[in-house]
């Protein structure tokens, strides 16, 4: 009115409220020429098709709440929970994303109404593109495995309808009539570039460029003689160190104390027998025929859960019994440490809740045979990842760490989905992906040693 924009309207009715609200009487003639100026329809002429904009609006603002209620959902988890810096800056922005989706949400019924406010177009179109882009990703980081999960029917309905909204507003040319529009939509893209590259950084780059750096040794101590029975007691101290910059949980540790026992040879044979050693995965002796071990001692270095920050450690001493007349040539101590990149995820408590397998149903989940496994003590708990976004693209991720008793005393950490019967996947997750390492460590003395220290 007076060459200014006061509002829009969809039919007659429409136009007779505008029109009063801005001073003109109920009765106003709208063919008077003099104070009615038509441009290229008259008014009889009315492009309005109540039902279609109407049934337009709805689900334009049902897909709105809906996307902003998962861009909320899943951007607070990581703004308020996640447990590196980079995540919390992707969660934040999802989360910013997300109200910003519920103020479009309110803008699309003043667009398709009455258009009073200046900027209800370029906010629908702002909302629009957030749900193409976040939707976008979602349903790529989904083919990447293709795994079944509650939260797919959320994202891929809302993916096919930002496809349809956004091909609406651009049809519609929403942005007309605002200013710096380009610059809204830059801004918006912007965004996205910095939460798609928080995200990229936090869950492929840093896990490679900062590696964790956990030390392991073992070590003799003095043997000391029982002097009430032949017995020499030798301490070995294991010590664990974080000397890197990325806190770490253990997921199990074993270690073994062997007495080690071998035929003498002359060595006029050579080395013939290297088949033999390769195929026992031991060193080939000239003067030592094939080295029998007997498991004198084993245990954990430390429990699984356990974790360590940078700069922290432990050192754990155990005392290994020998009988004096032992026929030993050796004393050879191995072990071993598993361990889990903290800032990959969380693992929940029911991990430090040990699951006996000669206790019946406690491990069924873990399909090891008795006759094959033997006896063993099993650890389980479910993984939350630090982008939430995986947890969404995902199925649940479980780290599973088996012990092993008695003579083949071992630990096999790793983590794994549970198949279609509800078992563990023995489709393993790659150890990089979560930082996953085993640190060994080990030493060795000879027994005539322990005896001249001792005696």
């Amino acid at each position: 009115m007076g060459g200014e924009v006061v509002g829009a309207a969809w039919s007659l009715r429409d136009l007779r409220k505008t029109l009063v609200r801005n001073g003109f009487p109920q009765d106003v003639s709208l063919k008077d020429r003099a104070l009615i100026s038509w441009r290229e329809v008259g008014s009889e002429g009315w492009p309005d098709r109540t039902r279609k904009r109407r049934a337009t609006a709805v689900v334009m603002t049902a897909g709105l709440i809906g996307s902003a209620v998962v861009l909320v959902v899943i951007g607070s988890e990581d703004a308020f929970g996640a447990l590196t810096f980079a995540s919390q800056v992707s969660g934040f922005l999802l989360f910013l994303a997300g109200l910003a989706q519920l103020l479009a949400a309110c803008a699309v019924q003043d667009y398709w109404g009455r258009r009073t406010v200046r900027y209800s177009g370029l906010m629908v179109l702002v909302g629009a593109f957030i749900a193409l882009l976040v939707h976008s990703m979602l349903v790529a980081l989904w083919f990447q495995k293709m795994e079944f999960t509650p939260w797919a029917f959320s994202y891929m309905p809302l993916w096919v309808w930002s496809l349809w909204a956004t091909w609406i507003v651009v049809r519609e040319k929403a942005w007309h009539g605002t200013p710096h529009p380009r610059q809204v939509t830059a801004g918006v893209l912007a965004t996205a570039l910095i939460a798609g590259a928080n995200f990229v950084y936090s869950a492929a780059y840093q896990p490679y460029a900062t590696a964790p750096q956990i030390t392991l040794s073992a070590k003799f101590g003095k043997p000391q003689l029982d002097p009430s029975e032949p017995v020499i007691r030798i301490p070995v101290t294991f010590s664990l160190q974080n000397s890197g910059k990325v806190s770490t949980v253990i997921l199990g540790s074993v270690f073994r104390v062997h007495g080690r026992t071998s035929d003498p040879e002359t060595g006029k044979k050579g080395l013939d027998g290297v088949r033999e050693d390769v195929d026992s995965y031991t060193d080939s002796e000239l003067y030592a025929g094939l080295p029998k071990r007997r498991l004198i001692m084993t245990g954990m270095i430390t429990d699984p859960g356990d974790w360590f920050d940078p700069g922290t450690g432990q050192v754990k001493e155990v005392i290994v019994q020998v009988p004096k007349a032992a026929a030993y040539e050796s004393l050879e101590v191995y072990g071993d440490v598993t361990l889990f990149r903290k800032d990959r995820g969380r693992i929940n408590d029911a991990f430090l809740s040990p699951r006996y397998s000669w206790v019946k149903g406690k491990t069924d989940i873990f399909e090891c045979p008795p006759k094959e496994c033997g006896d063993y003590v099993l650890y389980m708990g479910a993984l939350t990842h630090n982008n939430h976004i995986i947890n969404v693209t995902r199925r649940q991720r479980y780290v599973f760490a088996a012990r092993y008793l008695g003579e083949n005393s071992d630990m096999l950490a790793f983590i794994s989905p549970l198949n279609a019967q509800g078992k563990v996947s023995y489709e393993f997750e790659p150890d990089e992906a979560y930082g996953v390492a085993t640190v060994p460590t080990g030493t060795v003395i000879p027994y005539a040693t322990v005896l001249k220290t001792a005696l």
